[in-house]
């Protein structure tokens, strides 16, 4: 696979979004306590650039998530951010939103810890290849059922460090 010319979001877009998503969020959680939790590794450049936009305090924290190669529906939080969740806002941020498999896993685990409410915040969403009923509060970019990479996104470890969006083909 081979990098694609097409920008399919420029840097200009991309931060014009982040700053309308962090609008949003401090309009729809203003006064409240809120807990960000980012999934690694591909939503670290969002997430940074997005609490940055949120005008309200905001607790932090990671995890990272393990797929197994035997089955789409096996997942394993391989590291948890030791933070307060109960009776926070928690506000989920993912990179991409694309089956929905193990977002809904996740916050099936997450909502057993308490929380006030849990919000998911997606930078790129890929609506056509859901399988389960799982919907994002918050959305960056519907993207095309492509290879996406950039911003955080990756093609084999390579091209998280480009600040634009296009694709593998």
């Amino acid at each position: 696979m081979n990098l694609s010319r097409e920008i399919l979001r420029s840097e200009a877009e991309i931060a014009e979004r982040v700053r309308q998503l962090g609008r949003q969020i401090t309009t729809d959680l203003e006064g409240k306590e809120m807990a960000v939790l980012g999934i690694l590794k591909g939503s670290f450049v969002f997430v940074a650039d997005l609490i940055r936009q949120i005008r309200l305090p905001v607790q932090i924290g990671f995890l990272e998530i393990s797929h197994s190669e035997k089955s789409e529906f096996l997942t394993e939080i391989l590291f948890y951010s030791n933070f307060k969740v109960e009776g926070t806002n928690l506000l989920v941020v993912e990179d991409i939103l694309d089956t929905g498999i193990t977002l809904a896993y996740l916050t099936e685990q997450l909502a057993a810890k308490g929380p006030k409410s849990i919000r998911i915040c997606t930078f790129l969403d890929k609506p056509e290849r859901r399988k389960v009923d799982i919907q994002p509060d918050y959305v960056g970019f519907p993207v095309p059922n492509k290879h996406v990479v950039g911003y955080g996104l990756d093609f084999q470890g390579r091209f998280r460090n480009l600040p634009y969006l296009t694709y593998m083909e």
